[in-house]
């Protein structure tokens, strides 16, 4: 099959699943009068409320599981339709000189944006045999540690290497940290930080903006981690200064200023405090 029939059949692939949720979308549990296949139900007030509220949260699971089913199905496509246009130079037909130009101008994404999504449609072709059961547990930030095993040792061995990283979880969650951990063990490929070599060359003074839809949730919570830490250690100096500044007995030059900038240290503390004491979960280690 040509690569443009694959393409072709992917996208028609895609249609189907996006009209099927959206014929699907608002569906939700029954009420229990509903389900009770024509058995009178009465309900009191507050009964009605809580089945109308639970359908809405079945309803709102449903939604957002199938939405996540789209964006992966979509993600993977583009990385595929993207893979056909970088490996056949097809930008160079519209005046684009190297393949990071023509995203950036023509879709308006930063070139590590194309590339991990090329990454991941790579690694969805070469773990593709190995079923949904496999697929649907890769997530974007395991597509980019297996890419290297992918480019440097083929489908098979990418394969081969998924299915021993089941073995050794144990049932356990396949982190992109075990992925990236056990590939250079093994010698299976070394990740380039940089990305592609011809993403290196191109545009080397433009700053990267790292899509957010990209970001999945292990990485969100990693980035939300780094940002108190950076919060933190700026605020650590900050007190350092003014214990050094107040060490030395001196009153400020402006005393009102000085009065409006501590109480402005004094409201970030109390607005920081409730952040942190509205953030939801366990600690992470």
């Amino acid at each position: 099959m040509s690569k443009s029939k694959a393409s072709d059949k992917a996208s028609d692939a895609f249609g189907d699943v996006l009209a099927a949720g959206l014929e699907s979308r608002g569906g939700g549990a029954l009420l229990p009068a509903q389900a009770a296949a024509g058995a009178e139900v009465e309900l009191s007030p507050r009964e009605r409320l809580q089945a109308l509220e639970a359908r809405i949260e079945a309803s709102l699971g449903q939604y957002q599981q199938s939405l996540r089913r789209l964006q992966d199905r979509h993600r993977v496509e583009v990385g595929q339709l993207l893979h056909e246009i970088n490996e056949n130079d097809l930008f160079a037909l519209e005046g684009h000189e190297k393949f990071g130009h023509y995203v950036k101008t023509r879709w308006g994404w930063d070139r590590s944006y194309g590339y991990r999504l090329i990454d991941l449609a790579l690694v969805h072709r070469a773990l593709a045999p190995l079923g949904p059961a496999v697929l649907d547990t890769v997530r974007e930030s395991h597509a980019r540690e297996l890419a290297p095993v992918v480019k440097a040792r083929g489908d098979e061995v990418t394969r081969e290497f998924a299915q021993r990283l089941q073995v050794e979880a144990a049932g356990s969650r396949v982190t992109a940290v075990m992925i990236a951990t056990q590939r250079d063990r093994l010698g299976l490929g070394v990740a380039d930080e940089a990305g592609p070599a011809s993403a290196a060359a191109e545009e080397e003074d433009e700053d990267e903006v790292v899509d957010a839809e990209l970001v999945d949730d292990e990485e969100t919570a990693e980035l939300v981690g780094q940002s108190i830490k950076a919060a933190a250690d700026t605020a650590e100096r900050a007190l350092r200064h003014l214990d050094e500044a107040l060490a030395r007995g001196t009153a400020p030059f402006y005393d009102s200023l000085a009065a409006v900038d501590l109480s402005r240290i004094r409201s970030a503390a109390v607005r920081l405090q409730r952040r942190a004491d509205g953030l939801p979960g366990p600690s992470r280690s």
